[in-house]
């Protein structure tokens, strides 16, 4: 094994700067959440969520509601739905959190109230995106 010559500089490696994760709050329903009778669909938005590296996905229904609702994640492309990202059924006083690889430009997140008619659901939706 050949040792370098005393006159040939050692280079250091000088450390790169670190990309820090960000997370921002790209989506929520109104506060004091989003309500749906049962038997009825409402689009509660569509996200543009083309320059993240991952989302998350927080939601919840809320106590007193009487009925289930399903959050429904679509993949869109201009005004076209494609395809679903996932679809999820909340009950009364559940939550859940779910992080995605970034599934293209736009999302469009809806639910349905999952019940009989006079029967109503009110949720929460929160949708983080990091870069």
């Amino acid at each position: 094994m050949a040792s370098l010559p005393a006159s040939v500089p050692k280079i250091v490696p000088t450390p790169s700067p670190s990309h820090e994760i960000e997370n921002v709050l790209a989506f929520r329903t109104k506060p004091g959440g989003e309500t749906i009778e049962g038997g009825q669909s409402k689009d509660l938005g569509t996200v543009d969520v083309s320059h993240f590296d991952k989302i998350r996905i927080v939601a919840d229904e809320r106590v007193g509601s009487t009925c289930d609702v399903f959050l429904r994640m679509t993949i869109t492309e201009g005004a076209e739905l494609v395809a679903f990202l996932d679809h999820i059924l909340l009950q009364p006083h559940s939550q859940m959190t779910r992080v995605y690889d970034v599934p293209g430009v736009k999302l469009t997140i809806a639910i349905d109230g999952v019940g009989a008619a006079g029967t109503k659901g009110a949720v929460d939706v929160l949708l983080y995106g990091q870069y």
